[in-house]
């Protein structure tokens, strides 16, 4: 499920447990059932960041993941990275795009990704970054050459 989506549906069943006066410790107890609310939407929140952390790791999986992988990701699966890539989204611009907006989509996408703009940040989003920044070079060189 899509990250916003999951997001707003998580938003709604925690407003409906919170304003629903039967529950695991019914609102009428007073402060306990209001404790009780506010840890159910603790574990949504919970649920939420894991959510978002399960597709950040598939994503890094799909986009290289580690260079240990790099020899069997290059022997078995070409062709499906070959289909999946699509430069016009990595760079975020429309397929009619003329080149001056390419050129400024690439040089806006490597301000955020740049691995030296987030040296200050951990190894793994390091990491994270040069990867991306690989990729929305690879689109901006499939564009423009």
């Amino acid at each position: 499920m899509a990250p916003q989506t999951l997001k707003v549906w998580l938003i709604v069943a925690a407003a409906i447990y919170f304003f629903f006066p039967f529950d695991l410790v019914p609102d009428f107890f007073g402060l306990p059932g209001r404790i009780d609310d506010l840890g159910i939407i603790a574990l949504l929140a919970w649920f939420y960041r894991n959510h978002l952390a399960r597709l950040a790791a598939s994503a890094a999986g799909q986009t290289g993941g580690s260079t240990n992988n790099r020899a069997g990701r290059d022997a078995g699966e070409p062709a499906r990275t070959a289909k999946t890539f699509d430069a016009h989204q990595v760079l975020g611009v429309p397929r009619t795009a003329s080149s001056d907006t390419i050129k400024a989509a690439y040089r806006a996408r490597m301000q955020e990704y740049h691995p030296d703009k987030v040296a200050h940040l951990g190894e793994e989003l390091q990491q994270l970054a040069h990867e991306k920044s690989q990729e929305i070079q690879r689109a901006y060189r499939q564009l423009t050459g």
